[in-house]
């Protein structure tokens, strides 16, 4: 078959869905957030909460929200949106072509009066999401200012896994990382992460990251370009229940692997140029 996509809509948001002849898959343009990624015979790589808050101006739950131009709270504004603005915000379809069997789908986000009041630097962010056997996402962020500016990204995946308790996350083992919920900064232990209870940990490390889903039989590996560091979470069961955007179960449901530039691996651009976070997930 031909690679097509059209424009539809979901919940009253403006969403393009693409198919190919290896992979169905979906895109917001709120917060260019893709939605689903689904090879030919697979189900869905990616999880979105049944709670879901769809409307302009909100975090949606699940798929692959973009962090920036910081990462969780605000270092210095607690009353900023957490992960910035860029997930809450109506990216344009800049572009779409087909290009060997694959998709293409180029989004765009320019600075305007509301951003500046959060981020006072003008930008040009760009996200290319390519679909087709696998999927991928590169951000661009253009600094067409005459100050150089720092930010900090994150492409926040959702993966979805058919029991958490059945996980296996490899690639991160002997790395440092800040444990979030302790407060703490630890070394992971040798051999693969298992999760059993809330987990929120930046690791110092891009990966790469192999998920191994041991009772749904899926593996996926995750490839980072520039991102420095590696988020892994999950809320566990007591944190699920505090999230009105999570049925009490769904926890079981997700595992979010996110490549990021975060704290010291934050991206730095001087005037007139261009910083680059990227991320490939593939079925192995």
């Amino acid at each position: 078959m031909d690679a097509r996509w059209n424009s539809t809509v979901r919940e009253g948001l403006e969403v393009v869905e693409v198919e190919t002849a290896a992979s169905t898959a979906a895109v917001a343009l709120h917060g260019a957030q893709v939605l689903g990624f689904a090879p030919r015979g697979q189900g869905d790589w990616l999880w979105v909460s049944r709670r879901a808050r769809w409307a302009p101006g909100a975090a949606l739950r699940g798929g692959i929200p973009i962090c920036f131009p910081w990462f969780g709270a605000h270092p210095t504004q607690p009353t900023f949106p957490a992960h910035g603005f860029a997930r809450t915000r109506a990216w344009r379809l800049a572009n779409a072509r087909a290009v060997a069997g694959e998709v293409e789908l180029q989004l765009a986000l320019t600075s305007d009066g509301e951003t500046l009041k959060l981020f006072p630097y003008p930008f040009e962010a760009r996200l290319t999401v390519t679909i087709g056997a696998g999927l991928s996402l590169a951000l661009e962020v253009a600094n067409p200012g005459a100050a150089p500016f720092t930010f900090e990204a994150a492409l926040h995946a959702y993966f979805a896994v058919s029991d958490i308790a059945a996980l296996a996350v490899d690639g991160l083992a002997g790395r440092a990382y800040a444990d979030k919920v302790t407060g703490t900064s630890r070394r992971d232990a040798e051999g693969p992460l298992r999760i059993s209870g809330e987990v929120d940990r930046v690791y110092d490390s891009a990966g790469p990251v192999t998920l191994t889903d041991e009772t749904g039989g899926r593996r996926l590996r995750i490839q980072a370009a520039s991102a420095g560091a590696t988020v892994v979470w999950n809320p566990g069961p007591v944190k699920a229940a505090q999230l009105s955007d999570l049925a009490p179960e769904d926890f079981r449901r997700f595992v979010c692997v996110e490549s990021g530039a975060i704290g010291v691996h934050r991206i730095a651009v001087p005037a007139g140029r261009t910083g680059a976070l990227s991320v490939a997930i593939t079925g192995r």
